[in-house]
This record gives structure tokens, sequence and C-alpha cells, in this order.
């Protein structure tokens, strides 16, 4: 271990002034704190993005494809098979949607019908099957006052006059528009709403094995069907809810960051106090034969244990919060407003080291001018007034 080493190590453990073992211990904590507060925003905003993405993909589709003038697709059975035999094609099926109002005895509120061959998702109320099955959202169901059992009434644009159904299922996707609006319908009960022999879909969706490589599957798809049809991806379809998550997130990377900067100050500040402390001993040492780099090299490490110090209890703070907040639900949202009930926090590794090399080079750019103060101290000025 070189010597500039052991005197930064000595000098780091020795006893301070009041003032300056004050300015450390307050830089310590807000660099702590600011680490910390960094850490738990980038996990919150994560675990948002990471929900949201989940929940979307779970009931919509990856790649979703329909005629460029919205007409209902003839050859879907011949084109479901051509693109079952692409890359990354997983599943493709068959849907339509349409706009509807559901009209129970107390109450009547606006719906999306969506053709499902399965009714039901994960989290489903079940009830008897019957020929008029539907199966809607549970924050629907609330919003009528409709049970398992309970009939109530469905009107088209294309139909007016309302049709008679029966709820068999309640399901709930966690997403509340989805929740709200919903309503599952089988390909029959479909075809007999609009007066069709048979379903035919407006809308084919596509799972894909590798979501993030959807967009690239997409473009192959518009390649083999052309310009009659439109193709969108799911990364497509919700860029402008992305994009403000991502927006978001480094948002708060550089409103905290300058608070780490604040904090870091402190550093600025103790130096300045430790250097005054031990002119003395920097004269005796230039007078020895320390070089101006070595009395640096000193101070950069003394003030960088400081914020070592600072970044590594604000990154074991940050870890132990967001176990907390995950342990307790401690981040419950308004559904209606967020779309979610509850947002999980969700640290990355990628997101800590960027963190800690930000606190870190904060902390570097905190400790340069006192450091070069130290080094600029005159021997023979401070010996003489000793």
């Amino acid at each position: 271990m070189n010597f500039e080493l052991k005197l930064a190590l000595k000098y780091f453990r020795s006893k301070r002034k009041s003032l300056a073992r004050f300015t450390s211990i307050v830089a310590v904590i807000g660099i702590a704190v600011g680490v910390a507060a960094l850490i738990i925003a980038q996990s919150l905003a994560n675990g948002f993005q990471d929900e949201m993405r989940d929940k979307i993909l779970a009931n919509t589709a990856h790649i979703s494809v329909f005629r460029a003038d919205e007409t209902e697709i003839n050859d879907w059975q011949e084109l479901k098979t051509k693109l079952e035999t692409l890359e990354n094609v997983r599943e493709v099926s068959s849907t339509t949607f349409e706009n509807a109002v559901l009209i129970s005895e107390t109450e009547t509120g606006y719906a999306i019908l969506k053709v499902k061959s399965e009714g039901g998702n994960p989290r489903v109320s079940k009830g008897e099957k019957n020929p008029k099955d539907i199966s809607i959202g549970i924050r629907l169901a609330e919003k009528l006052n409709l049970k398992i059992g309970d009939t109530a009434e469905i009107a088209t644009l294309e139909k007016n006059e309302p049709l008679r159904v029966k709820v068999s299922e309640i399901f709930e996707t966690g997403l509340y528009d989805y929740d709200s609006a919903w309503i599952y319908v089988s390909p029959e009960f479909s075809a007999y709403l609009n007066e069709q022999k048979t379903f035919t879909p407006k809308n084919l969706q596509i799972s894909v094995a590798n979501i993030y490589k959807a967009n690239e599957t997409a473009e192959k798809i518009r390649e083999n069907l052309g310009e009659s049809y439109k193709i969108i991806d799911w990364q497509e379809a919700n860029r402008p809810l992305f994009a403000a998550l991502s927006l978001e997130k480094k948002a708060s990377l550089a409103i905290i960051s300058l608070i780490i900067f604040i904090a870091v100050l402190n550093i600025t500040t103790t130096l300045a106090l430790l250097v005054n402390e031990r002119k003395l001993d920097i004269a005796i040492l230039r007078t020895c034969g320390a070089k101006t780099r070595s009395l640096l090299t000193i101070f950069l490490i003394e003030g960088l244990f400081l914020g070592v110090i600072g970044i590594l209890f604000g990154v074991i703070l940050g870890l132990l919060a967001c176990l907390a907040g995950n342990y307790f639900k401690v981040v419950s949202l308004s559904a209606e407003v967020y779309s979610l009930n509850y947002i999980p926090f969700r640290p990355a590794f990628t997101d800590i080291l960027l963190i800690i090399s930000i606190a870190f080079l904060l902390c570097l750019v905190a400790v340069i001018y006192p450091a070069f103060r130290a080094s600029n101290i005159k021997p023979l000025e401070n010996l003489r007034n000793a």
C-alpha cells in the first residue's frame, strides 16, 4: 500500500474538529438519502412500466392484423394458416371489437364487445353456461349492479334492438380501462348479433414467442400481406404510454441527481475545513519532499471515502425500502386514475449501477477543488506561522 493511501486512511480515521465532523456526517447522510431516493424512484418507475406492459400484453394482442378499410376478413382461415408459418409467431386467433351499450335493470353503461373463443380470464368467477353467455369486467359489473346469473340487454350501433343476454362470468384483468368496459362474447353470439351465417372476424390477433421482436415480426407480416392490411404491434400501439413512462424515469433521475449534487457539496466543505486544519501537516509533507500529485491524491481519496460510504449506505437503504414497500404494498393507487391498484418496486441492476456511477462522479467533482487547494499550500509560510 503506497503512502498516499496509508495517510488518507489515517486522516480519515483521525479525530476531527466539531464543525468538520458535523459536515462529514451531513455529507454521508445526504448522499445516502439521495442515492436511496433515486433507487426507490427508479424501482417504482420500473414496477409501473412492467405492470402496465404485462397486463396489457396479457389481455391484448402482441400484433394486430386488420384490413385497411376496416371491413371483415373473409379469407381469415387461409390467412391464419399462412401467418402461423412465420418465425416467432406462436398463435393466431380471430376476433372482432364492437361498440355497444349494456343495459341492466337499474343502470346503463358503455361497453366494448370482444369476441373470444374461450371466455374468461385467469381470475374469473364462473356460473353455468348458456347459449347467450357474456363475460363482463368486474368494474362494469359493479357499475351496473350485475352478478353471475343476472340478465341484461345489449344494443349495438348496427343493431339498435336490444338482445337479452345472461351474465355467466365476471373477469378481472387488473386494468381499470378493460375491467370497466370489456365484454367477452363467443363467435357464435357475435354472428347471431350481426345476423351472419358464420362468424367472420375483422381482426386477427397474433401472439409471439419473443415480445421484444414483435416489431420485426410485424414488418415481415407487412411484407407478406401488402398495403391492403394494417399491422400494429404492441410497442407501436402503446408508444405514447411507454414514451411518457420513459420520460418520467429520466426526469426523476435528473432531478434527484441534482439533490445528490447538493449533498456532495458538503464533502467540499468538509475537505476545505480539513485542509485548513492540516496546513502544518501539509507543509511538513511538502518539506519532506511530497509532490503535488501525492497531496492531491491524499485528499481525493479521503473525500471519495466519504462519498463511497454514503453511496454504500444509500444502496442498502434503497433496496431495503423497496423490499419493505413490496412486502407491505405501500403504493396503492386509485384504479380509475392510474389503471392499476398497486405498483411494486422492481430495482434493476443496470439502474443501480448507473446511480452509483452518477453519485461517484458527483463526489469526484466535489473533492477536486479542496484537493487542489491542499496541493498548492506553500510550506515555508505555514511552518513560519506554526
